[in-house]
């Protein structure tokens, strides 16, 4: 497997593209919705990724493009800002090796923390993260419920239980 940093080509940023359109799905289907994003939606998403230089590394196996991530800078921190891997390619060691990548990136860069924002109903994620030794929980995001919005879950954090999308 070769994991590297995308090169700015139509191509490779289609490809990269189509991943991120999965990644994008799989995270409206945690909020009960759709995500109708096209090849050209994801390729203008990466361009403007690309602009603000932000890491793009993609992992490719036998010629096929089987993950990705992009790291973002905010302030003094490196947030993990899309992780994703093909499904057919998970419990492979295909994130790990993805994974430890980022984290090579974030040190190269001069940073000591890889921050990540998680849904609280991506299990998987949660869990993968787990695994890798993350466990610190530093904030929550609480907002005011949007009119007609369906709120039909609750998380519990500490003592506290709120409405969950």
């Amino acid at each position: 497997m070769n994991i590297r940093k995308i090169k700015n080509n139509f191509d490779e940023k289609e490809k990269v593209a189509a991943m991120l359109i999965k990644f994008r799905r799989y995270l409206a289907s945690l909020k009960n919705r759709e995500e109708n994003m096209t090849i050209k939606d994801g390729v203008d998403e990466i361009d403007y990724y690309l602009d603000k230089k932000y890491p793009i590394y993609t992992a490719i196996e036998d010629d096929q493009y089987v993950g990705y991530f992009i790291l973002k800078y905010d302030d003094d921190a490196v947030w993990l800002e899309q992780f994703f891997v093909k499904e057919e390619y998970r419990k492979q060691g295909i994130g790990t090796k993805l994974f430890r990548k980022a984290e090579a990136v974030l040190e190269d860069l001069g940073y000591v923390n890889l921050y990540n924002w998680v849904h609280p109903n991506n299990n998987g994620m949660i869990n993968f993260l787990k695994s890798q030794g993350y466990d610190v929980l530093n904030m929550i995001e609480v907002r005011k419920q949007f009119d007609n919005e369906e709120l039909k879950s609750k998380v519990q954090v500490g003592e506290n239980k709120f409405k969950y999308n």
